[in-house]
Parts: C-alpha cells; structure tokens; sequence
C-alpha cells in the first residue's frame, strides 16, 4: 500500500528560535515526508506522528488547524535517544466528506499495524477516533481503549455522530463486544448520573479527576493495558492549556499529563496515541501546542524504556501469588514482574486469541485489597465484562 497518495507533505514555517543546537534538535533526527522527499522506506521506522486537520463533526470548530502547530514545537524539543527511529508522514489529506477521513485513517491505521509501527496522530476533533475505532474492529477483540476527557463523550439519544457522542459506538451493545473503555479525569461538574449508571451497567469505567490526582503513578495500571490513549486537552487545567476546544479552570496539571504518556510509552499494549481539541486560535503563546508536544516527546522517551514482560510471553521473570477469598469461596491469582515489579491480575475467563487466561493490569494495592478479603474493583469489573462475552 503506497501511503503517499493518503497525505499531504509536511510544510512549516522555520521557527522564530531554537531552544537547542540544530544537531540536537528533534527535526533533525526523524525522517520527514517532504514535497522533494515522498515516504519511503517505512519499515526501517518504529513510530509515524500523522496529523489529521479535520474538525467537521466537532462540536466546537477550530481544532483542525492544530496538526501543524504541535509539529512544530515538537520539532524544537530535543531528540530521542536509543537510535528510535520516527518517520512524519504529514497531513491526511482531507476527502470529500468526514466519513472519507474516517475510513482514510482507518486504512492507515491498519497498514501501519501490519508493519508493526507505533502512531502517534495529532488532530483535529476527538470524533477521529471512529477511524480508530474502525482499524481496531478488523483484529479480534476486546480492545482496551483509554480516554483523558474532563467529560463523558457518549449520549443515549441516536444523535448524529460528534466529538460530543462518538463513544456511542463503544458503550452501545455492539461496541461492548469489541471495546473495553476506561476514562480518566472527569469532573463530577461535567457528567450526568446517568452517564455513571450507563458505564456502571456495562461494567466500564471512569475514574474521578481527584482520584486520579491523588497518586498519578495509579493511573499506569490503567494505561498499561489499553492500545489506543485518547487525549482531549480539555482534561488539562486552562492555566496549562489555555487553547483546549473546552478549557476548565480545573483539570490535570501539564507534568502529569506528560507522566500519563510516558506511562503509556512504557506499555507494550499501547500502539495508537491521540492528542485532539486543541484550538490554535485560543491558544496563548503557543501554550498548549507546546504541552501537546511535550507530552508526545515523553511519550516516545518512554518508548525507548520498553519491555516486553507479561505472564504469557515472558513467565521466566514472573512471579505467582494465590490469594483466598474465604466469603467469595475462590482464589485470585496475581503476577508479579521481577523485571520492573508491574502486577497483574488473573481472570478466570479463556482468551481465545491466546489460549491462556485473561491477564489484567493491576497495582500492588490490588493484591493488599485482595489480602484483606477485599474483591479489587477492577477484577470483578473485567470477571462480569469478559465473562458476559463469553455467554
């Protein structure tokens, strides 16, 4: 598949200075799709950044003008080390309609995972998750996704598709066969109970803002699982992100919106990275864009720090816990890494695509729950998701 007729070369203004020396400077050490240099040689690369300036079905306009901007602070930051090698395919090129940039990116997508390659997309509204969406349902599920949203972007009206409703395809009966959701940082202000009893039903989840800024370093366990990470940068603070589409004056603070994506570099799940809602024209002093670029930069560094350790492919460097549950009359096995000290849960459910048990994410205080006679949340959400599935 010949992926240049898909987008337009990358064209950007020199910038006005350089944080660093040129020779190390992130533009300088990645291969660029230029009109006098069309992509080639992909499969040498492990990561492609794409951007997507598409905001049709946004419910706030102004985003689709955001590819270029995070491109170019990303360009001054410095480079990434361990020889990782990162191609910038551009912009996809917009088609006739918006559900032409869908399955455009659903087509993409799909190529770049035959090749094995991480990407990283920059929008444009956070609706272009439904070309990610689309590449995803061509490989057996359940996929786990994760959204970083001050907001629950579903409704239970059949209202045409917006950044406001595209994770109805998710939550619906359909999508709950394909797609396992977790949200980050909602603000109780923005959602609706019955959007809470919508995910609680299905056995989803979302996690508060203040419990997710508690202790960020409990967010990894969420994350670690998950193959696509949805960003919307209104979950940012609008003191850090004064040009998200929807600012909040509350909201994650910009490091730990950066920890999140290291965390998510870090993970061997994640292939399919997003950054969306961001509106230049709001955007004071670039601010935002920087952040987005930032946080892809930490998003890559954690990229170059990954292994691969999981109970089924490396058991040598794991360590097995078998807990009783005396009141639920069964056991709960936990794994341990030796490696990098990552625990996961065991769940009782058959993964076809493996032969084994489904394996979750989970954190040490899981196993300290568990140890108190306490059945962890996340084990009993993924037993009744999985084992639904299997009925």
């Amino acid at each position: 598949m010949d992926l240049n007729g898909y987008f337009d070369p990358v064209s950007l203004e020199r910038p006005e200075f350089e944080y660093l020396d040129h020779n190390e400077s992130f533009s300088h050490h990645i291969s660029v799709h230029t009109p006098d240099h069309p992509i080639r040689e992909l499969d040498k690369h492990q990561v492609v950044l794409l951007g997507v300036p598409v905001d049709s079905n946004g419910f706030i306009k102004g985003s689709k003008d955001a590819p270029n901007h995070i491109r170019s602070k990303l360009y001054q930051l410095r480079k990434i080390e361990r020889n990782l090698k990162i191609y910038d395919l551009g912009n996809v090129k917009n088609g006739g309609s918006v559900n032409d940039t869908y399955f455009a990116l659903r087509d993409i997508l799909l190529e770049l995972r035959e090749r094995e390659i991480t990407t990283i997309i920059f929008g444009g509204s956070q609706d272009l998750s439904r070309g990610v969406f689309l590449a995803l349902e061509k490989h057996e599920g359940p996929h786990q996704i994760l959204t970083i949203d001050s907001m629950l972007d579903f409704s239970m009206k059949e209202d045409l598709l917006n950044s406001r409703n595209y994770l109805n395809q998710v939550v619906n009966s359909s999508g709950l066969k394909q797609f396992s959701l977790t949200n980050l940082g909602h603000q109780a202000c923005f959602v609706t109970e019955s959007q809470l009893q919508q995910l609680e039903k299905s056995f989803l989840e979302s996690i508060r803002l203040g419990e997710a800024r508690k202790e960020i370093k409990q967010a990894e366990p969420l994350i670690r699982d998950c193959e696509f990470i949805g960003i919307d940068m209104g979950a940012v603070r609008h003191a850090d992100a004064p040009g998200a589409s929807t600012p909040s004056p509350n909201g994650f603070f910009g490091d730990e919106l950066c920890q999140i994506t290291r965390y998510a570099g870090l993970s061997e799940q994640a292939n399919i990275l997003g950054f969306f809602e961001l509106n230049p024209s709001s955007d004071i002093n670039g601010q935002t864009a920087h952040l987005a670029a930032q946080a892809a930069w930490y998003f890559l560094e954690g990229l170059t720090h990954r292994i691969r350790e999981n109970p089924v492919d490396t058991p040598e460097h794991i360590k097995k816990f078998i807990v009783t549950l005396n009141a639920a009359g069964h056991d709960i096995l936990f794994h341990k890494s030796t490696l990098s000290e990552r625990w996961w849960m065991e769940i009782p459910v058959k993964n076809p695509a493996t032969g084994y048990n489904f394996f979750v994410s989970c954190s040490y205080e899981d196993y300290q729950h568990a140890c108190n006679q306490e059945i962890p949340d996340r084990w009993w959400r993924f037993l009744n998701r999985l084992g639904n599935e299997k009925e």
